[in-house]
């Protein structure tokens, strides 16, 4: 009986864990989907005033203000969601095979230290992207090889690459995930750089982010 108990215990206390992680999970897609992407585009904006020397000061005070916006949501989120507890490269490498599923893929993060680790999102990021990128150039670019390269220095820049048949991005619509990744980098003030041809050797996909 006390044995039936115990489980009892044990299994409310799971269920209340995974409904509380779900809690946080939610505010934390809340508060990027909600709030972030409207910071972003506002930073954005603010930016491109700050280039016109008759608004510039005004702007610029907008700017820094928006900044330190942007990187309190991140904090906030950071704070909201679990962490993954597996290093950037192990993550990233992870993701990569196994979107690659069968076909060759080669792995390079010499230029990442040993104690390099991105925050949470700048991490679901380069996870998101890394994911789309490698799954894409398996699904349309019926590729020999995809090369992925993580590099950290003063900035994250994940680049996948392919050596099968090219697009064109800009016909490419929602197909290709290429605006999911775009506003998922643009978001945490990044770019993200995708350079094909229709017809031509292969697809280059580069996120970059601060």
């Amino acid at each position: 009986m006390i044995t039936v108990r115990r489980d009892q215990g044990a299994a409310a206390r799971q269920e209340l864990a995974e409904a509380l992680a779900g809690e946080r999970r939610r505010m934390a897609a809340d508060v990027h989907d909600l709030i972030m992407q409207d910071l972003s585009f506002a930073l954005a904006t603010a930016r491109t005033l700050a280039a016109d020397p008759a608004s510039a000061p005004q702007a610029s005070i907008v700017v820094a203000a928006g900044e330190r916006a942007l990187a309190g949501a991140r904090d906030v989120i950071d704070g909201l969601v679990e962490r993954d507890c597996k290093p950037v490269v192990e993550a990233v490498e992870a993701v990569a095979r196994t979107a690659a599923r069968s076909v060759p893929l080669s792995f390079d993060a010499r230029g990442v230290t040993t104690s390099a680790q991105p925050d949470q999102l700048t991490l679901q990021t380069l996870l998101h992207v890394g994911r789309e990128a490698v799954t894409n150039a398996v699904k349309h670019a019926d590729p020999q090889l995809v090369e992925v390269r993580l590099v950290h220095a003063d900035e994250w820049r994940l680049q996948v690459r392919d050596h099968g048949r090219g697009f064109d991005p800009s016909q490419a619509g929602g197909g290709f995930g290429l605006e999911s990744m775009r506003r998922h980098a643009q978001t945490l003030g990044g770019a993200l750089r995708v350079v094909s041809a229709l017809g031509g050797p292969g697809t280059s996909v580069e996120v970059v982010l601060p």
